[in-house]
């Protein structure tokens, strides 16, 4: 609170006494603070560990799938005519493909010579034998074009000015043979022409002839979907192969994972023998014991399986300083080896829980809302919560203190001020009397 009283009568420093004995009295104040300030560290520093176990979970999540060990990739010979993807259900081998004739959607357009004036009445539009109308109430080509783009007759409109005429263009939304149109009303079916047919890909695999209506073809090689650029004179190869690089990135993915919480939990418990300086949990069991239970469960073999059991059969295993390390020429013979069963291993195979599957659930212990590093958190709030109250006591409590040495030091100010007064007026009075000779 404010000091008023400024020891005018007595000439004592009041605010100053005042000061000085409620920096006295304000310690125990100083020390909530520095607990506090311990505690809100050690929030700090769990919410540090939460955000590296978290992910650690979702690195260790991404080897859940069995499928990113039995990836796929396929290269496709320049020029081909195609380009392809796969799949994981897909067999390695070589392909030969040649691109005869791709699928075209039908196109047809009006009178190239004189404008086309659309009346009233019904346009009807038949596409993959299915019929569909729409009701025009006239007007000029372009409001007819806006209409037919508007409604879901198969085909998609544009106008397109000749320089002597303005040519309605229809074209089929869809390629293939199965999908050319005929439109009629309007007027429309004296004027239209057609300007490209509508026709299905035609291509050979390995010599054996294929036809569909689309140039996307996902039916003809299992697992294998071409996508038709254009037609080739001569065939392309095609060649399907195993793909362990997604797995692999899904391996390395979680060892640097795992070694970033290994290296926090580390740096968040050191301690500095020459300094003597200690980290924020430094001597902390949950911090630890996490450190120590990771270690052991991602070392540790898992039961039930036989072509691998640990990490260290694939070539993933802990150097000296704790961190883990990948032995590149031992995981790649490994994911290669089906007789391995990698994926399996992580995935989990025939009702065995995976690797996967075991350290994310255990991570799930130590981070969900109702898991170990939450327990403590609540725990540090509880007690920062605690101290705000004790602060809040402490601070009323001084400052009735501070009023009572305030109104102490001001009785004695005045007390001090009578007396003065008191002494001037007997020494004034004594100087008065009559002075007698000797």
């Amino acid at each position: 609170m404010a000091l008023t009283a400024s020891g005018i009568g007595s000439g004592l420093d009041i605010n100053g006494l005042v000061s000085q004995l409620m920096s006295l009295e304000q310690r125990p104040l100083t020390a909530l603070a520095t607990k506090e300030a311990s505690y809100q560290a050690k929030l700090s520093a769990f919410g540090q560990l939460k955000s590296v176990l978290s992910a650690l979970q979702s690195a260790t999540g991404g080897l859940k799938d069995s499928a990113r060990f039995s990836a796929t990739k396929v290269t496709v010979g320049t020029d081909a005519g195609f380009t392809a993807t796969s799949t994981t259900s897909a067999a390695a081998g070589n392909y030969s493909v040649q691109v005869t004739n791709l699928a075209t959607v039908q196109r047809a357009a009006t009178n190239k010579d004189v404008t086309f004036v659309p009346g009233s009445g019904t346009l009807s539009v038949t596409t993959g034998g299915q019929t569909k109308t729409l009701e025009f109430a006239g007007g000029s080509i372009e409001q007819l074009r806006d209409a037919i783009n508007g409604a879901d007759l198969g085909v998609a409109a544009n106008v397109i000015d000749n320089g002597t005429a303005k040519q309605l263009v229809l074209a089929g939304k869809n390629t293939g043979t199965s999908n050319a149109f005929t439109a009629t009303g309007l007027g429309i079916e004296s004027s239209l022409y057609e300007i490209q047919p509508a026709e299905n890909a035609t291509l050979t695999i390995d010599g054996i002839a294929i036809t569909r209506a689309s140039n996307t073809i996902s039916d003809a090689i299992e697992g294998v979907t071409l996508n038709l650029t254009k037609e080739t004179a001569t065939a392309g190869s095609l060649t399907v192969a195993e793909d362990p690089s997604n797995a692999r990135s899904g391996i390395e993915a979680f060892v640097k994972a795992y070694n970033d919480a290994n290296k926090a939990i580390r740096d968040l418990t050191a301690y500095n023998p020459e300094t003597r300086k200690a980290s924020t949990l430094t001597g902390d069991s949950t911090a630890r014991s996490i450190q120590g239970q990771l270690r052991n469960l991602i070392g540790g073999a898992l039961p039930g399986f036989t072509g691998v059991s640990r990490l260290s059969d694939i070539g993933v295993s802990f150097k000296a300083d704790g961190t883990l390390s990948i032995d590149s020429a031992k995981l790649d013979a490994a994911l290669k080896d089906a007789g391995k069963d990698v994926a399996g291993f992580f995935a989990g195979s025939s009702g065995i829980t995976g690797f996967a599957e075991t350290i994310s659930s255990t991570l799930e212990d130590y981070v969900s809302g109702g898991g170990m590093l939450a327990g403590r958190t609540d725990g540090i709030n509880a007690s920062i919560k605690a101290i705000g109250k004790q602060r809040e006591a402490l601070t009323a409590r001084l400052e009735q203190i501070e009023k009572r040495f305030l109104a102490q030091f001001t009785a004695l100010d005045s007390m001090v001020a009578s007396m003065t007064q008191t002494s001037n007026f007997l020494t004034q009075q004594l100087a008065n009397l009559p002075q007698t000779g000797g």
